[in-house]
C-alpha cells in the first residue's frame, strides 16, 4: 500500500488492516503483525502503528493481549461493515450524488457501470 497525503497516516494504516479483515484474509482470532513488523512495512515511526492499535481496539475491530500482540477481535467485520456503510451513507453518498448531478448522470448509468465493475472484480478473484 502506498501512503498518501490527503488522510492522516494512522488511519490509511488502519483501513488497510480493516480492508484484510473485510476480505476475510485475516479471520477473529488472528494475530495481526507486530508494530515492528508495520512499522518497517510502511516506512513509519512505531508510534504510528501504536496509535492505529489503540483506534482499532477503540473501534472494537481488535483486541490486545498484553505481552503478546493485537488480535482480531470475534465480532470485528460486522462492526468494521457497520461503521463503514454508516460513514458512507453520511460523508461519500452525498458527495457522490451531488456530483451525478452536476455531471448530469442517470441512476440507470450507475447501475450499468456498478454491474461491469462488480464483474471485473469477481473476475480477478
Amino acid at each position: 500500500m502506498k501512503l498518501s497525503d490527503n488522510k492522516p497516516v494512522f488511519l490509511q494504516i488502519k483501513a488497510w488492516i480493516e480492508d484484510h479483515i473485510m476480505r476475510g484474509e485475516w479471520p477473529a482470532g488472528t494475530q495481526l503483525p507486530s508494530v515492528r513488523e508495520l512499522s518497517v512495512e510502511f516506512g513509519v515511526n512505531a508510534n504510528t502503528v501504536v496509535r492505529t492499535y489503540e483506534r482499532l481496539v477503540f473501534d472494537a475491530s481488535v483486541r490486545s493481549v498484553r505481552g503478546v500482540g493485537f488480535f482480531v477481535a470475534d465480532d470485528a467485520r460486522r462492526a468494521i461493515v457497520a461503521r463503514r456503510r454508516e460513514e458512507f451513507y453520511s460523508e461519500e453518498l452525498p458527495r457522490f450524488v451531488e456530483q451525478m448531478v452536476l455531471l448530469e448522470v442517470e441512476p440507470r448509468e450507475i447501475l450499468e457501470m456498478y454491474d461491469k465493475m462488480k464483474k471485473n472484480e469477481k473476475d480477478k478473484q
